[in-house]
């Protein structure tokens, strides 16, 4: 009786889990979208409320986390442009080659990588508050920390795109972007077909020798 009981508990505690996420996805939907809330009796007494709120924030049950989530991070990726010597577009290339599903993905947790290497570099040298006329060898070794990580990301930049562009006898330069895009706000109207917003977190280019 005692298991029947635990099973029934945590069944009903799981369908309800489900119910929360996927009602308050359904209902921020239809808000957004018509302007109105949607209205079942048996839902609105079975979602979050006056009544079942205490349940609900006792177990953890309101936040939904590990159901559903929207623009929990964004998307990081590499684009390499090649040019000839009067400046034109010979090529875009945002997979390198890549035409395997395993091998994009290696390449994109690359980018992600990259991005956050270069977030944590800019944080780190915008802590900094010594001197710049502080010559103490912990300070000095620092800065030639900073300026190795910065170099580190210039060289990777350079690296990735080398190959190719020497493959191309016509090619003369060739720019590689390290780009991020730049979540929406869900809760702004906006047109449907709308394109999404591109940040360059950094860039550089090269020509080919």
């Amino acid at each position: 009786m005692k298991k029947t009981l635990l099973v029934l508990f945590f069944t009903g505690h799981l369908l309800l889990i489900f119910f929360q996420s996927t009602w308050t996805t359904i209902d921020g939907y239809w808000g957004f979208h018509y302007n109105k809330k949607p209205s079942i009796f048996i839902f609105n007494f079975l979602k979050q409320n006056q009544y079942t709120e205490p349940y609900y924030l006792l177990t953890g049950i309101n936040t939904g986390y590990g159901f559903y989530g929207i623009h929990a991070a964004t998307e990081k990726y590499l684009r390499a442009t090649y040019y000839d010597s009067l400046d034109q577009v010979l090529k875009k290339d945002r997979y390198f080659n890549f035409s395997s599903t395993n091998g994009i993905s290696r390449l994109e947790g690359y980018a992600s990588f990259l991005a956050n290497y270069v977030a944590k570099t800019k944080n780190a040298i915008d802590a900094d508050s010594l001197s710049i006329a502080n010559n103490d060898p912990d300070v000095l070794s620092l800065r030639n920390e900073y300026k190795f990580k910065k170099d580190y990301v210039v060289k990777t930049l350079k690296w990735l795109g080398k190959k190719e562009a020497l493959k191309r006898s016509e090619c003369a330069s060739y720019k590689i972007e390290l780009l991020t895009i730049v979540p929406e706000n869900i809760w702004e109207r906006k047109e449907r077909q709308a394109k999404p917003n591109i940040y360059v977190i950094q860039e550089g280019r090269f020509p080919v020798q």
